[in-house]
């Protein structure tokens, strides 16, 4: 009776311990008709937590491009899953791993052979956030660009170069600038020469890239180039006497987000050259209370010193 104890006591540890999650995917990337599996690609599972993050196995796929863990979910239940997949040097990623058990779509991994040659990219979103001018007379200003790479080719500098994969014109007076969260991570965007510089690899797809800066409030009205066609060009002014001109942009209904109210300029299909003029006319001087009670208490004293003379003479 205790030995058939013991052997269930043992079965149930070694089943507690036994992995109870599973993700099965492959690894592919465009063919000339269709999807082509990719063999010899090193993948890694990852797990991302507020408790710790860090990589818990690693695979090749096969020859057909498939890849299988099991593996246990420990610690945080806000804890994260996922694989990523590294071809040519560039690492690509899987959807966060939902479920227990994960195949098909969410688990398949789409890698891009690379060039640093010059290819199509396409500014499919812009957007100047302005808001108002802070103490010091300077204005917060946020762009984010929508970039897209319509090829089926990684963008990648050139390994003997420091040639950006993408750049934008920086205001010659900015100040401060950096770059915000977006798809693209901030240490690898940089600022030099009046510009921004993006050296990360571009995969095919839409990616956003997004950076502010300040500006002396002396700098408007500012002329904004459009360096390459958009197709949607968005202007948001938080100064309630700001336009936007130029470049077909048109006023639309003003937006409001966490209680500031944005005066909001649109236009699409933007061409190359196209200039956008942005003008925030400076404020009228606002008289202090302080101001005023010496202003009447002068013109009072002015009266008094008429009604004085006028008594005297009559």
């Amino acid at each position: 009776m205790a030995s058939s104890t013991c052997s269930i006591a043992l079965l149930l540890l070694l089943q507690a311990g036994a992995p109870a999650d599973r993700v099965d995917g492959r690894i592919v990337r465009p063919g000339p008709k269709v999807m082509e599996p990719v063999a010899g690609v090193w993948t890694v599972l990852h797990r991302v937590g507020p408790d710790g993050s860090g990589p818990l196995d690693s695979v090749r796929s096969d020859a057909r491009g498939r890849y299988s863990y099991r593996y246990r979910r420990t610690g945080s239940e806000r804890s994260v899953y996922f694989v990523s997949a590294t071809h040519q040097g560039v690492t690509y990623f899987t959807v966060p791993l939902a479920f227990s058990n994960v195949s098909g779509e969410p688990a398949q991994i789409v890698v891009f052979d690379t060039t640093s040659r010059r290819i199509p990219i396409t500014i499919r979103g812009r957007h100047i956030v302005i808001s108002s001018a802070t103490s010091s007379g300077l204005r917060p200003v946020t762009e984010v660009f929508e970039v897209s790479n319509d090829t089926t080719l990684t963008l990648v500098s050139p390994a003997s170069s420091s040639a950006p994969t993408f750049s934008a014109l920086l205001p010659a007076n900015a100040r401060a600038p950096k770059a915000e969260q977006s798809d693209i991570a901030p240490e690898a965007v940089s600022f030099a020469g009046g510009r921004v510089r993006v050296i990360a690899p571009l995969p095919p797809g839409v990616k956003q890239l997004a950076y502010s800066y300040l500006l002396p409030v002396a700098e408007f009205p500012l002329s904004v180039p459009a360096e390459a066609p958009i197709d949607v060009y968005e202007v948001l002014i938080e100064e309630p006497r700001g336009v936007a001109t130029g470049a077909g942009l048109t006023e639309e209904r003003a937006v409001s987000a966490e209680g500031r109210t944005f005066r909001r300029f649109l236009a699409q299909e933007v061409p190359r050259n196209a200039v956008a003029v942005i003008d925030i006319p400076s404020a009228r001087r606002a008289w202090s209370p302080t101001f005023l009670i010496l202003f009447i208490v002068a013109a009072a004293s002015v009266m008094m010193l008429v009604l004085a003379r006028a008594y005297r003479t009559g």
